[in-house]
């Protein structure tokens, strides 16, 4: 609790005061040379009282008086808060920009035209400069027929999730695109799948993604989904 200044004020007056009387009534054995130990700590404590005011901490004769400590402890929680509040802020903010720029939105139709005109511009100068030669659209886009299969794998998982998700609760807390784990739980976390499928997909999906980002992927990972996923989309594609 904090007291009011004069209320301060008053307090010490009167310790002064009560201290005093005791020491002068003490005085003829203090210059005798008789004082008790009681009546040094007595003493410490009135000089230290007369030093509080100027000072924040008086320590004399082994008593020690400190000013302002709630204030000190209010001080310090208050800075406390501010920095834990600005990490806080920090990190959403981190969070919201990474979101962000791993998302990033696709240009509109109209916009079109003139990106393709920056892209064949940057081609043609790295040709240029690499000694590179154009292929044709079959060549440069050729994928071997698993990579096409799991492809086609994780694009109907992703594509069913969606459909689950439109228009309903979950739709509206997710911001689009959001990655397929996440919108995954958000689906088990709504009722919408259940947990088990909800991990079948997570597997297979982190099992078709890397042939999609270019990895390289093993005959039992191709044989793994080609087992499972055409079951698992059916499943999904029997959520309405």
């Amino acid at each position: 609790m904090q007291l009011p200044n004069w209320l301060k004020i008053l307090w010490w007056i009167i310790l002064v005061g009560l201290l005093t009387y005791f020491l002068r009534e003490r005085l003829p054995d203090l210059l005798s040379g008789k004082a008790a130990a009681a009546d040094i700590a007595v003493f410490g404590v009135w000089a230290a009282l007369l030093l509080a005011p100027l000072f924040s901490e008086v320590t004399l004769l082994g008593v020690t008086l400190k000013n302002e400590i709630e204030e000190l402890k209010g001080t310090i929680a208050a800075q406390f808060s501010e920095v834990r509040a600005d990490i806080r802020n920090a990190v959403d903010v981190r969070t919201t920009v990474s979101q962000t720029f791993h998302h990033p939105a696709p240009p509109t139709d109209a916009q079109l035209p003139v990106i393709e005109s920056q892209v064949k511009a940057a081609v043609a100068a790295a040709l240029a400069e690499h000694g590179g030669k154009t292929s044709s659209a079959s060549d440069a886009l050729a994928v071997t027929d698993d990579v096409k299969f799991l492809f086609a794998t994780r694009y109907h998982i992703e594509s069913e999730l969606r459909r689950i998700g439109t228009g309903r609760e979950v739709a509206a807390v997710i911001r689009r695109p959001a990655p397929v784990h996440l919108l995954s739980r958000s689906l088990v976390e709504s009722g919408l799948l259940s947990p088990r499928l909800g991990n079948a997909i997570r597997e297979v999906y982190s099992v078709c993604s890397p042939a999609i980002h270019g990895e390289s992927v093993s005959e039992a990972q191709v044989a793994f989904v080609k087992d499972v996923g055409p079951e698992l989309i059916s499943a999904l594609r029997s959520i309405q």
